[in-house]
């Protein structure tokens, strides 16, 4: 099988040099250029993959950060991503950040390395020089920054969970209990804001001691209902996540409390598991797909030099399934 060493030795060249002619073309001359070329053509070499997109100056990757590689929602988002990059013909690499902006930046410095084109961050967890202002190819989806020139694709969190809980308020529930996510997080915060919103607007005071605070798992969901299960009179439940919101009914079963009898509970993403789950979870859904491709054709215009759009919001839906229903007095075993 021929090697970059025969095609050095047909051309008359160093390897170093036929290393940089197919690497990087513009620091040879155009003379040894062609000649590589003509030298690789004659030898049968097969520049690999690598070699031929640097070449070009672009790898056809392109890098999704997560910030929870655990967290279902995140998998849906992926795959809308990946539909429209594998259609381009584009590779898809899934960097977990683990919540840490160290890690983060691990997969940003991919881009400078020329070992992907661009960034689709999932996870407003990144480096301060970023949220200054990225120097790289870049999109976000789901978190996001206020105020930030990077595109980005998203819902209105607060809107979205301001509807919810006018939903229960329409159906009588005045004892609102809530588990947040973590509450530094954007998407959280504006989430809180369309919670505390709905309860003004109907003339409901609001409780700081009815907020709990998980970090988007089954066990901070199950452990933050248990603190709020003391609460007097609290009939109805709304989390910012589904998997939250199936914690909670399950503390709320251990309890003895019966959904949605003795406390209604709604959730927030549309996960699969939501709708088979029993009973059926009333929730908010996300178009995580759509938010998925959204993204990708965004990046794919980046990398183009095309004009995008700043801002893209898509649109939500309340799902009202089992799990919610006209209040009864709650009281806890």
């Amino acid at each position: 099988m021929p090697t970059i060493k025969d095609v050095a030795r047909i051309a008359g060249v160093s390897t170093a040099t036929v290393s940089r002619a197919m690497i990087t073309p513009d620091k040879v001359s155009e003379k040894t250029r062609l000649k590589v070329e003509v030298a690789i053509a004659e030898s049968g070499f097969s520049p690999n993959v690598m070699a031929r997109n640097l070449r070009r100056s672009e790898s056809k990757t392109v890098v999704v950060i997560v910030p929870d590689i655990a967290n279902m929602f995140f998998a849906n988002v992926v795959r809308g991503i990946q539909s429209v990059a594998l259609r381009e013909g584009y590779k898809v690499l899934l960097g977990d950040s683990i919540h840490t902006i160290e890690q983060a930046k691990v997969y940003l410095d991919l881009v400078s390395s020329k070992q992907a084109d661009g960034i689709i961050s999932l996870t407003a967890e990144l480096p301060q020089e970023v949220r200054q202002g990225a120097s790289i190819p870049m999109v976000m989806a789901c978190e996001y920054f206020a105020n930030f020139s990077i595109p980005t694709i998203r819902i209105d969190n607060q809107l979205a969970a301001q509807r919810a809980v006018e939903y229960l308020i329409s159906i009588g529930h005045r004892n609102i209990g809530c588990i947040s996510g973590p509450l530094n997080n954007p998407l959280c915060i504006a989430r809180r804001e369309g919670y505390l919103q709905a309860l003004q607007q109907a003339n409901i005071s609001s409780d700081v001691q009815a907020i709990e605070e998980g970090d988007f798992s089954f066990q901070s969901g199950y452990s933050a209902f248990m603190n709020l299960s003391n609460l007097d009179g609290m009939s109805a439940l709304f989390c910012f996540s589904d998997i939250m919101a199936l914690g909670a009914m399950k503390a709320a079963t251990q309890l003895g409390l019966k959904v949605p009898e003795d406390l209604s509970i709604v959730g927030f993403d549309d996960l699969a598991l939501a709708e088979y789950a029993s009973p059926a979870l009333t929730t908010v859904r996300q178009p995580q797909e759509e938010i998925g491709q959204t993204a990708m054709k965004i990046m794919l215009k980046r990398l183009k030099g095309s004009k995008v759009s700043h801002d893209t919001v898509l649109a939500t839906q309340l799902l009202v399934r089992d799990s919610t229903a006209p209040p009864r007095f709650f009281t806890s075993s």
